[in-house]
């Protein structure tokens, strides 16, 4: 990796590990600032969309501007919004604390899209890999962040993440300050009177939508399942919070070796249309196999892990992959634009899929993840719409 390689990927992942501290606290502490006679699930749900719907508006913004003003400043200027929106969270003893928290924390959350953006400046040239180990990096901060914030919110109260992740996201945009450079686009982009959602680059590069809209529909799929699969493994298999951490784990660190190791390897030996239809086959085979794991005549926990190892491999390469095939269409004056309208893509599927998925499990446990699985496998078939285009972007 090269120095701006390294002081992006530590940066991320600094960044992610402040967020996935969160993942082990945010409900708990909610729930005990939420007025009883408030409906609790209900308020926890909209604080946790907010960060997502801030997001999908202001991502492709961010990333627009980073194409005129340069990646570093507005890379350095999400860091110091993702860092504020953890020191609120550290002095929030109300719901509005927690909410304006969340609010920041969309607002910051396009450094990962500015970082693509960097890592694809660097040419076409090792362009998966980069963008496989950025990937690396970011599952590496939510794998660590939350035992971490588990042990903190114990052993010092809430308060000690916020000031912890802060002080993560700060350390980060010191690196990326002192390293990169202040490099300004060959061909900057024109500023532009845009409307609340901004899909312009689809329209200006038709080639874009087929590629946007296998990612789309895979987003909405997984997003559907968030929240449940705790509720599903102690509704089938009596499993608690340590099963449930066992699973997590084995599988973020599988997607870490996977986007790390794996998609580098496979670049130049695979073609990415091939590598996307197949990672999207073992992701909608690894969701469907989750709620059938009742019925084999194994171990539960085998079969568990059985079908997170198809996931992670499927998601560890289809990310970094569809990233770059976008890329390639994209011109370079226009690449922070792109992976901002990937983020507000994917943030918008986390928006709308947690509510569906909870829906359909209350009718019926399974049905998330065979929707789920489904969805993926009809992704299999809108990839090879993009074949045309993979063709003449690796002619």
């Amino acid at each position: 990796m090269t120095r701006k390689e390294t002081a992006l990927n530590l940066a991320v992942f600094a960044d992610l590990f402040g967020f996935g501290m969160l993942i082990a606290d945010f409900q708990i502490r909610a729930e005990e600032v939420i007025p009883r006679q408030w409906p609790v699930g209900a308020v926890i749900g909209i604080m946790l969309a907010s960060t997502f719907v801030t997001q999908t508006i202001v991502s492709p913004r961010w990333g627009s501007l980073s194409d005129r003003a340069g990646r570093k400043s507005v890379f350095i200027a999400c860091t110091i919004l993702s860092a504020a929106a953890m020191l609120v969270y550290g002095f929030a003893f109300e719901v509005w604390g927690l909410l304006i928290s969340r609010i920041l924390a969309g607002l910051g959350g396009a450094n990962v899209a500015i970082a693509q953006a960097c890592l694809t400046d660097e040419g076409e040239e090792g362009r998966s890999g980069r963008l496989g180990r950025l990937g690396a990096f970011l599952s590496a901060g939510l794998i660590i962040g939350p035992p971490i914030g588990g042990f903190l919110s114990h052993q010092f109260g809430h308060g000690m993440l916020g000031f912890v992740g802060a002080g993560a996201s700060l350390l980060g945009l010191a690196l990326v300050a002192w390293t990169l450079p202040n490099d300004r686009p060959k061909s900057p982009m024109k500023a532009r009177s845009v409307g609340i959602f901004d899909f312009q680059i689809l329209k200006d590069f038709p080639d874009l939508r087929p590629y946007v809209l296998v990612a789309v529909v895979a987003w909405f799929s997984l997003a559907t399942l968030e929240g449940t699969f705790g509720r599903l493994i102690q509704k089938l298999f009596s499993y608690g919070s340590q099963e449930f951490g066992i699973i997590f784990g084995y599988e973020s660190a599988l997607g870490l070796v996977v986007s790390g190791v794996l998609v580098g390897w496979l670049a130049g030996r695979l073609r990415e249309t091939v590598q996307l239809r197949y990672a999207y086959l073992a992701q909608g085979v690894g969701l469907a196999l989750n709620p059938v794991a009742v019925m084999l005549p194994i171990p539960a926990m085998v079969s568990l892990l059985f079908a997170s190892t198809l996931y992670a491999i499927g998601s560890g390469i289809a990310n970094p992959v569809i990233n770059t095939l976008c890329s390639r269409i994209a011109p370079e004056n226009r690449q922070g634009e792109l992976f901002g309208l990937m983020q507000g893509t994917r943030s918008l599927g986390f928006v709308l899929g947690p509510v569906l998925g909870g829906i359909l499990f209350d009718w019926r446990p399974a049905a998330p993840y065979l929707l789920a699985g489904g969805v993926c496998l009809l992704a299999t078939f809108l990839v090879p719409r993009a074949q045309r285009i993979d063709s003449q972007t690796a002619a």
